[in-house]
């Protein structure tokens, strides 16, 4: 699908003559209006439902009367992803749709006097925000990137999964087990995970089959696990203060949580292979950063095309990374946390690739050692350095050149 021409997000969205359909996007339904170039209401369709027979309903009750596909313009807001089918339908129609930030249109909308929101003022209120010549569209993703952006943002989404039942797996062990973290940090290690599955977690489970423990823990550890930490654990379990209540039950829920955890396992560990093999393909100058195909993969993902972005502040505005300020009057000036607008994962993205480059490139490893002899946390020390990088990633991917490596001095 060619990409429509009236999108440019540098630049505002005007109307040249033709009428606007504003439409107001719904879950299940949508509301539409149509006003002329000089502002006069067209036609307005108060609820049309998302499907082809509503879509129709629109094009005779609305599009049509406005001038058909030639000389009508359709602005929409990007609420969710409920407005990709009625986009790409009517796109194949033949009319020209732009997507609009509900930001750009939440504020329009909240400038009125009267505080009055029904699906039909706003449709209208889109419309009537384009002749004003301050709305700019959203840029829609061609399939490539949407594909990528799937991939990554569903791998994103199980290791959130990962973590959120790995941290139930803990709460599970400290009520009967709570001398366990004291041996094993974490419960899903080769040995937790053989223990586990064998012979069980609890102290009822260890003490009892003391000898099958040394075996297993033995075993899964490939005799890397020293015998006084294997015998520290087996008295933990005897002098242990656990609950003892629902015992057998834990166990078993701790089973299916680590068959739950592996599946997901097995999951990412595909996803990343798909996104590696697409990076290798795209021939990125991310890759000169020597930071991992995932991370490459997430930053593309959330930011292609990068000619959105006509300068370096633009970017680090969309991935959070700026300050937000705070002036009222002369009595309260300054910069505050980070606005965190944006892309959270192209945000957490350059932070993890941060961790990377400060220790590959004197250049970013530099402006980590200083915040660091600033008396600055690990942390914020890494933002500075993701801040940094996002200005880098800009000019690399706008240049489309790799950035000149120069590794920090060794001593």
């Amino acid at each position: 699908m060619k990409q429509n021409p009236d999108i440019d997000k540098t630049k505002p969205v005007l109307a040249r003559g033709r009428a606007i359909v504003g439409i107001d996007i719904g879950k299940r339904k949508h509301a539409a209006a149509a006003i002329s170039a000089q502002g006069d209401l067209i036609a307005r369709l108060d609820c049309f439902p998302n499907t082809r027979q509503g879509v129709d309903l629109l094009e005779k009750q609305v599009l049509r009367k406005a001038g058909g596909p030639t000389r009508t313009l359709v602005a929409m807001e990007a609420t969710g992803h409920y407005w990709m089918c009625l986009y790409h339908e009517l796109t194949r129609r033949g009319y020209k749709c732009v997507v609009l930030n509900p930001i750009q249109t939440n504020a329009r909308l909240r400038s009125r006097i009267r505080k009055t929101k029904t699906d039909p003022i706003d449709s209208l209120g889109i419309a009537q925000f384009i002749l004003t010549g301050d709305a700019k569209a959203t840029r829609v993703p061609e399939e490539p990137t949407v594909e990528l952006r799937l991939l990554v943002r569903h791998r994103w989404r199980l290791v959130t999964a990962r973590s959120g039942m790995e941290r139930y797996a803990h709460t599970l062990i400290d009520r009967v087990f709570p001398e366990y973290d004291g041996v094993f940090s974490r419960p899903f290690l080769p040995s937790g995970k053989a223990l586990i599955r064998e012979i069980g977690i609890t102290p009822a489970d260890i003490t009892s089959r003391q000898d099958e423990v040394r075996e297993v823990l033995y075993r899964a550890s490939r005799g890397r696990l020293a015998s006084e930490t294997i015998e520290e654990l087996i008295q933990r379990a005897k002098q242990s203060i656990g609950s003892r209540q629902a015992e057998p039950l834990i166990t078993s829920q701790l089973r299916n949580v680590l068959d739950y955890v592996e599946t997901i396992e097995r999951q990412v560990d595909h996803i990343e292979d798909e996104l590696t093999r697409r990076i290798a393909l795209t021939d990125t100058p991310l890759t000169s950063l020597g930071i991992r195909a995932v991370l490459a993969a997430t930053i593309h993902a959330e930011t292609d095309p990068i000619s959105d972005f006509s300068a370096p502040d633009q970017y680090v505005a969309y991935a959070g990374l700026d300050p937000s300020v705070r002036e009222s009057g002369d009595s309260v000036r300054g910069r505050s946390k980070l606005s965190k607008r944006g892309s959270p994962l192209l945000r957490r993205a350059l932070y993890l690739a941060a961790f990377s480059v400060s220790r590959q490139h004197d250049y970013f490893h530099r402006r980590y050692q200083k915040q660091r002899r600033k008396g600055r946390s690990h942390q914020h020390a890494l933002v500075v350095v993701a801040h940094r990088l996002a200005r880098v990633v800009w000019r690399i991917l706008t240049d489309n050149r790799p950035f000149r490596k120069r590794p920090p001095k060794k001593g």
